[in-house]
C-alpha cells in the first residue's frame, strides 16, 4: 500500500507539474518562491483533484471502466511495445553479442503470447461486466446507496443519504 501511495503521489506531481508548465510556464519552476508560482501550483493541484473526483463520480461504473482501460492498454504499453522495441534494437545491432539467443527469443515469444492473451481476455471480461451490470449502474451522479446502512433507523439521517430511497433488506 505504501509503495502504491508513493508511486501515485509521484505520478500526480509529474502530471501537475506538466499542467503547470503548460498553463503558466513562466512560473513553473520547482525552485520559484514567488507567490504567483505557489498560487498557480495550488490552482493546478486543486483543479486536478476536482476533475478526478468529478470523473470518478460521473461514471457509475468507474471501477469497471478502470479495469477495461487497464486490461486493454497495460499489456500493450508495458509488455508488447517494450519487447518490440528491444527486438528491433537487437535486430539492428551490429555486434553479435547484442543479438538475442534462441532461449531468450522463446521467452520473449511466450511473454508476447501471455500479454496478448491477457489483453484479449481481460478486455473481454471487463466489457462483459460492464454490459451485464448496465441496468444496475444507473445514471451518472445517481444515489447508488440502496441497501447501504439499511439496517439501522438512522440510515436516512447520515450525511449524503437524506435523498436516498432506503429500504430495509
Amino acid at each position: 500500500v505504501i509503495h502504491m501511495l508513493i508511486s501515485y503521489l509521484i505520478k500526480g506531481v509529474v502530471f501537475c507539474s506538466s499542467l503547470q508548465r503548460l498553463f503558466d510556464g513562466a512560473y513553473a519552476s520547482p525552485t520559484d518562491a514567488r507567490a504567483r508560482s505557489w498560487v498557480s501550483w495550488n490552482a493546478v493541484v486543486i483543479s486536478t483533484v476536482a476533475c478526478a473526483w468529478l470523473f470518478a463520480n460521473l461514471i457509475p461504473f468507474f471501477t469497471e471502466a478502470v479495469d477495461l482501460v487497464g486490461a486493454s492498454v497495460c499489456p500493450l504499453s508495458c509488455w508488447i511495445i517494450p519487447i518490440g522495441m528491444y527486438l528491433r534494437c537487437s535486430w539492428d545491432a551490429e555486434d553479435e553479442k547484442l543479438r538475442i539467443g534462441f532461449l531468450e527469443g522463446v521467452l520473449l515469444v511466450v511473454e508476447l503470447a501471455l500479454a496478448l492473451i491477457l489483453m484479449i481476455f481481460g478486455t473481454s471480461s471487463a466489457a462483459q461486466r460492464i454490459v451485464s451490470g448496465w441496468q444496475d449502474f444507473g445514471f451518472p451522479f445517481a444515489c447508488h446507496c440502496q441497501g447501504l446502512w439499511s439496517t439501522c433507523e438512522c440510515s436516512s439521517g447520515r450525511i449524503g443519504m437524506e435523498y436516498c430511497n432506503l429500504t430495509a433488506t
